[in-house]
């Protein structure tokens, strides 16, 4: 998939991984609408995007996945400025024990959402170019040993079987698209330091156990789904020791 003139849309993406995937997508061509409830921080980035990419290039808007009416705003806001949408990344996420309905909001509600809505923009029965949704989980969302963060964990698995259950879909290819679930481990962002879970020093352990990805070993496993147009239906796993892995490999015949 050439990403030259592509139009990507990415929630979550003012800081961590969200941010990183943007300006992969910006070295490669494409234009990039990052999509953030945190709106200073999404305007420092989308500004120094700018700079260094075009003033053309990208563009921030103030989303709260949770909000319906936020994300109908976000792809209206897109449309306007680049006129097609051809990469939707559902990344924004939470990790807050004391508040599990918010957990299952932005995590798994802001996830359908945001699917549900590229769908029908990228769809080519509907005049859409069609293009690739890949929706960000967690290795907790295809295992189930993180008793530290239930809720967390259900959310993920919530997202794994959503995005598994759309590369199934038997009309994918008269629609143009492809989806992919990308389930890193414990990476060197933002999210590690805000984290609310039960029996935090249980935590600390299963991380130095673990360990913690770089963030240029989660973009390059990003790429590679956004790229290759065999992607559909993988679930690629990302851990510090074992590095990039299919938890599920693409579905057979599944170009698009």
């Amino acid at each position: 998939m050439s990403l030259t003139g592509k139009v990507a849309l990415i929630t979550g993406a003012a800081q961590g991984l969200g941010k990183a995937f943007s300006e992969a997508l910006l070295k490669k061509g494409a234009k990039v609408c990052v999509a953030d409830v945190q709106s200073k921080k999404g305007e420092v980035t989308v500004s120094a995007f700018q700079q260094e990419y075009g003033l053309d290039k990208a563009m921030f808007v103030k989303c709260d996945v949770s909000s319906v009416g936020e994300m109908q705003n976000a792809f209206t806001a897109l449309l306007d400025r680049f006129g097609r949408l051809d990469i939707m990344v559902n990344n924004a996420g939470i990790i807050n024990e004391e508040d599990p309905e918010r957990v299952v909001d932005i995590n798994v509600k802001g996830v359908i959402t945001g699917t549900n809505l590229a769908v029908e923009v990228m769809n080519k029965e509907k005049g859409g170019n069609g293009g690739v949704i890949i929706n960000v989980a967690s290795t907790a969302g295809v295992t189930s040993r993180g008793y530290m963060c239930p809720s967390y964990t259900a959310s993920k698995f919530a997202v794994s079987g959503f995005t598994q259950c759309w590369s199934h879909n038997r009309y994918l290819t008269k629609m143009g698209l492809r989806f992919a679930c990308l389930c890193p481990a414990f990476t060197d962002t933002e999210i590690l330091s805000s984290t609310k879970v039960f029996y935090p020093s249980d935590m600390e352990k299963m991380v130095e156990k673990v360990g913690i990805n770089d963030v240029s070993t989660v973009v390059e496993g990003f790429m590679q789904l956004v790229e290759d147009e065999w992607s559909n239906g993988a679930v690629m796993v990302i851990t510090r020791h074992e590095g990039i892995q299919f938890y599920k490999k693409p579905l057979a015949h599944s170009k698009m």
